[in-house]
């Protein structure tokens, strides 16, 4: 997601961000579409043209739960303004020669959550995104998407309207029963995607599904390795003399957004190893692009990382060698729950296929989901707490959240007065007490 006020102004921020035709929108990365935030139609418009000729559509963000959205209001602090949210889709359906597509979250009654996905729809995006969660279902109070939810939009939108289901993907099997369950034409997935790249793979062989951490980490610095850092030019600043070296423009290829994630990526695929080995987790903590190697290999620090992860997997292979099959394949991680055992005591987590029930128990050595305890699960072990405020609004009433209304911010309001609404809207006591002042 980029910020499109500051890609429309930032050609910086632009290079950084994005960078056809060689490594954005090139043919074998197609189809591809831009995701924006903004609360302005002249940004997003701007910067949409940027982009229009090397995508196939423009998206826009009405999902981002996160304090940051709040505070820079966009995302799915938008969705009480509906006027506005009308007006940035439409803009770029007035204007833009490809198609516009928007991802929302659903809100508090399935009735007001296909009102919004029709204004969405009647505004002019093509495709819409319906995540099953609430604006207020993130971090520690995650929970479950409501896919009835979205099955309840899906079975009321014109056919026409193509939309995709996201929430509750940690599985491939999870993309079959979404799709069941909701009739969508399709299934997004961000998170889990990160955590296990292979999470769309279609092949039985569970190598494949479930590939080795060490492995992928080393097709993942391959990939930066030969397809990104051959367009920067960074060797071409190192060459000349430190004093005639230009330090701007040496940052500005460490901000690269190619390479700015690199530690968080192995920070997701690595996740299960972490726990178990603190020096592996301190290291990619410590590692840097920054920090040149031999001939200026700013890959040198996650090189070393990969290198002790790759001994660790090897290590743990050879101490507890992996079942296979009569063909030397590995036989997965699923083992059937007879019909008379106890679902209970079996270990791994619980999946369902094709009517038969197993126990999926992944190697920490392969890359798998990251499983978030819901809600319930947190509060017990301490990790998730009420907030005063909330606590006091619990025990008053069942039902102290107001509905919200998109008739009750205008489009005349200021920004910090739409913020203060919907803090109010929200059951925030001190946006109360403020807003009656």
């Amino acid at each position: 997601m980029f910020h499109s006020r500051i890609f429309a102004e930032s050609p910086i921020y632009r290079q950084q961000s994005f960078q056809p035709p060689n490594l954005d929108g090139n043919a074998a990365d197609r189809p591809v579409f831009v995701q924006f935030c903004s609360n302005k139609p002249e940004d997003i418009l701007a910067a949409a043209k940027e982009v229009q000729e090397h995508c196939d559509a423009v998206d826009l963000n009405l999902g981002c739960p996160q304090g940051i959205a709040k505070k820079g209001y966009y995302g799915a602090f938008l969705q009480e303004d509906w006027g506005l949210i009308h007006s940035l889709i439409n803009t770029l359906h007035t204007n833009l020669d490809v198609p516009v597509t928007a991802k929302i979250r659903i809100l508090e009654t399935k009735e007001r959550s296909l009102e919004y996905a029709r204004m969405v729809v009647n505004a002019g995006a093509q495709i819409v995104t319906v995540h099953g969660r609430t604006r207020e279902q993130k971090g520690h109070n995650t929970g479950l998407a409501d896919w009835s939810y979205i099955k309840y939009i899906r079975d009321n939108l014109p056919r026409e309207v193509v939309m995709f289901a996201n929430g509750n993907i940690l599985w491939h099997e999870d993309v079959e029963r979404c799709l069941a369950a909701t009739g969508v034409d399709g299934v997004m997935s961000a998170e889990g995607n990160l955590y296990n790249p292979a999470i769309f793979e279609t092949s039985r062989d569970w190598d494949k599904r479930f590939p080795r951490m060490d492995i992928v980490g080393r097709e993942y610095l391959d990939i930066i390795r030969h397809k990104i850092l051959p367009h920067l030019p960074l060797q071409e600043l190192l060459a000349q003399e430190p004093s005639k070296r230009s330090r701007k423009k040496l940052n500005e290829i460490f901000k690269d957004s190619n390479l700015t994630p690199i530690k968080s990526h192995l920070f997701k695929l690595w996740h299960a190893l972490l726990p178990r080995n603190t020096e592996v987790r301190n290291m990619v903590g410590r590692a840097s692009t920054r920090h040149l190697g031999p001939g200026g290999d700013p890959l040198s620090d996650y090189e070393e990382c990969l290198k002790l992860v790759e001994q660790i997997v090897q290590d743990e292979l050879q101490k507890t060698p992996e079942e296979m099959d009569s063909e030397g394949r590995w036989v997965g991680p699923d083992r059937e729950i007879a019909e008379d055992g106890d679902e209970a005591t079996a270990e791994g987590i619980l999946v369902e296929i094709e009517g038969k029930k197993f126990r999926r128990s992944v190697p920490w050595y392969r890359c798998q989901p990251y499983y978030r305890p819901l809600p319930d699960e947190a509060m017990a072990a301490g990790a998730l707490k009420l907030k005063k405020r909330e606590a006091t609004l619990a025990a008053t009433t069942a039902t102290a959240r107001t509905t919200r209304k998109a008739e009750d911010i205008s489009m005349d309001d200021e920004p910090e007065t739409k913020k203060m609404k919907i803090s109010v809207a929200d059951g925030d006591l001190k946006a109360m007490e403020k807003w009656e002042k």
